[in-house]
């Protein structure tokens, strides 16, 4: 018997049966070629997940409209073109037991005119505040005549669903896109039927709803998406959401799936990150179920098989959405049926998935190297490798991702790390406030390296002649850059990492120098404990990070008082003072500064990776001994690394 017996037990919405309680969000992919169609590459994304033992697949926001569309690679349903891509599709994931829905959606004042080719529409004349992907604009506000021709848009794309054999469809209400905008008084200010009150808002959603039904059968699955609140004065709160949701299940819904949050929502919610609470929407699913006769889906940070069950044990939902926990780890499913919830990758809600997206590079994951690219690495993946013995010098997330892949593959593995404990950076970034999310990565890593009974040798820096493999990787990661301005000698300059470690111990009256995540983190992390900080940037402040951690930090900064200083330079340090050139500005000299703490990048270590590169066998350089790299970068070099041999 399964431990998850609530997760695992078959439900319905309307006449859909649905094999468990697993549900694969929509989530934008950017597979989809330029015309919007269906790719192979967009088949085999979706077919994993299935092939993981998901119950329902959601295929992500699909436009019924061009005038509508957002990403350059938005898959499209606005013509019947696009039924023969979407029917093998549907197919591909049928046959590996999955049910399917697509999510059909238009983005309103959220559409990008470089995208859609034209100004965006709204309920309203009103600006996004942000639009993840592009400057917001005016949207030009709809007439009554338009919205008529929308929602037989809307029915029509699901009448293009039902014939490429799509089990029910989604109407994308959330997230601030054009249903969403009708639902929130944030963004809807009219005074006709489709605005005023609760019930002219949700009018646009009402009517949705029944055209779909009108069109193909009272007895097709229809899903409502909305938010339950939108994060931002005067947007939709949970009260309305509610009674908007008894509107749309009464008008003939089959189910509602709570999410919440616009582009411009502080915290930002839509995807919300580590520094937001697990199950962050479960109240507001738990608050519909109240007053619903028909299933209530619920998201957000659920990444556990423990967590989604309790959340059905404790009545807060019907179904529990998966986004980035299927895209981090696409068999959770089927692992946490057969008692393996312990190899499953952990998602961490680090959101590199969805700042890929929004670059338009196809879809990354932290934890998951493969997301995206399953069909390419098909073959690869499918052939048999021939055992060897393999080498890992390094114990870092390069060196881990590494080491644990060759293993899997069949390969002896011998992982070697100077230092006395597997992890390197991971093991310092779960330290700051709100990193903990990171830890549980560090802890998957090492669970696996014992699972596959991968050989360690801690406090261990072997030299080449000392090696016994067929093949190398060496992942020995960089040291940290040095202060190398004037006057740095003569004072006890403090290093980031050393901080987040416990090594060094700053004083009260700090000046952190870097405006990267590490400084950010460091900064974070002594305003926290009640030191005065003072950040010095170099250039813009946290500029490779992901919005979610740019919101959050941006919002940390001011609510701890630490003053932010971009685009300045450190010209001298002295005993008690920091000389500091800021851009276009006068010099500025801080005094009575207690430590200096830099955090100022990496530097690789050439010479000590050199000496393995005359073996005369197989070498593989990884992570950040090539230069700095992010943990998703290098955990992505060292898998493929792995892969190779």
């Amino acid at each position: 018997m399964t431990s998850y017996p609530k997760l695992f037990r078959p439900g319905r919405i309307g006449a859909l049966e649905i094999p468990n309680r697993i549900v694969f969000a929509a989530t934008s992919s950017e597979l989809a070629d330029g015309e919007g169609l269906v790719t192979d590459e967009m088949i085999e994304f979706y077919a994993e997940r299935a092939r993981g033992g998901t119950g329902l697949i959601v295929v992500e926001a699909t436009y019924v409209d061009q005038q509508g569309k957002r990403l350059k690679h938005n898959a499209m349903l606005h013509n019947d073109g696009c039924i023969p891509g979407m029917k093998k599709l549907v197919d591909a994931v049928h046959e590996a037991g999955a049910k399917i829905a697509i999510q059909i959606n238009h983005g309103g004042r959220e559409s990008v005119p470089a995208v859609s080719g034209s100004v965006p529409l709204a309920p309203s004349a009103l600006p996004s505040g942000y639009t993840g992907v592009g400057a917001a604009v005016v949207p030009r506000e709809l007439t009554i005549a338009e919205i008529a021709g929308i929602v037989s848009r809307f029915a029509d794309a699901a009448a293009r669903a039902k014939a490429a054999g799509y089990d029910a469809v989604e109407i994308h209400g959330a997230h601030g896109y054009l249903a969403g905008q009708f639902l929130s008084p944030h963004c809807n200010t009219r005074e006709d039927r489709y605005g005023h009150d609760t019930a002219g808002r949700a009018q646009f959603g009402v009517e949705l709803v029944q055209a779909i039904k009108a069109r193909c059968g009272a007895d097709y699955p229809v899903i409502f998406r909305m938010n339950a609140r939108d994060h931002v004065p005067g947007g939709l709160e949970l009260p309305e959401a509610v009674e908007s949701a008894v509107l749309f299940a009464a008008a003939g819904a089959d189910a509602i799936s709570v999410s919440g949050g616009l582009h411009a929502s502080r915290p930002y919610m839509i995807i919300p990150g580590m520094a937001t609470e697990h199950a962050c929407y479960a109240d507001c699913s738990a608050a519909m179920r109240q007053r619903l006769d028909i299933p209530v889906m619920t998201v957000g940070r659920i990444n556990t098989p423990d967590l989604a069950e309790d959340l059905l044990r404790r009545g807060d939902a019907d179904y529990i959405c998966l986004s980035r926990g299927l895209i981090a780890d696409p068999y959770f499913a089927k692992k946490a049926k057969a008692g393996k919830a312990e190899e499953i990758a952990p998602c961490i809600a680090c959101n590199e998935c969805i700042a890929t997206v929004h670059l338009h590079n196809g879809l990354a994951c932290t934890v998951n190297p493969m997301v995206s690219r399953e069909l390419a690495l098909k073959a690869l993946l499918s052939r048999q490798a021939v055992p060897k013995r393999v080498a890992v010098i390094g114990g870092g997330a390069a060196g881990l991702a590494a080491a644990t892949t060759a293993a899997k593959r069949g390969h002896a593995v011998h992982l070697f790390e100077k230092a006395g404990q597997l992890g390197g950076q991971l093991n310092l970034a779960h330290q700051p406030p709100h990193r903990g999310e990171i830890g549980r990565l560090l802890d998957f890593f090492q669970a696996e390296v014992a699972r596959l009974g991968i050989a360690v040798s801690l406090n261990a820096t072997p030299a080449p002649d000392e090696l016994d493999a067929e093949a190398l990787i060496v992942a020995i990661g960089a040291e940290a850059a040095v202060a190398d301005v004037p006057g740095a000698d003569l004072v006890d300059v403090l290093y980031g990492w050393r901080v987040l470690a416990g090594s060094d111990k700053p004083r009260q009256n700090c000046v952190v120098v870097g405006g990267g995540l590490v400084g950010v983190e460091v900064a974070d992390m002594l305003a926290d404990q009640g030191r005065n900080v003072v950040l010095v940037a170099r250039s813009e402040f946290l500029r490779k990070a992901v919005h979610v951690d740019k919101v959050h930090y941006l919002d940390r900064m001011v609510s701890l008082g630490i003053e932010v200083m971009t685009h300045t330079q450190v010209v001298e340090i002295r005993p008690g003072e920091i000389v500091l050139q800021p851009e276009g500005r006068l010099r500025r000299t801080l005094d009575g500064v207690d430590s200096i703490i830099y955090c100022t990048g990496y530097h690789r270590r050439e010479a000590e990776a050199e000496r393995y590169r005359n073996l005369g066998l197989p070498v593989h350089y990884v992570g950040d001994v090539l230069g700095s790299r992010k943990f998703f970068q290098a955990i992505e070099e060292g898998t493929l690394a792995a892969l190779e041999i």
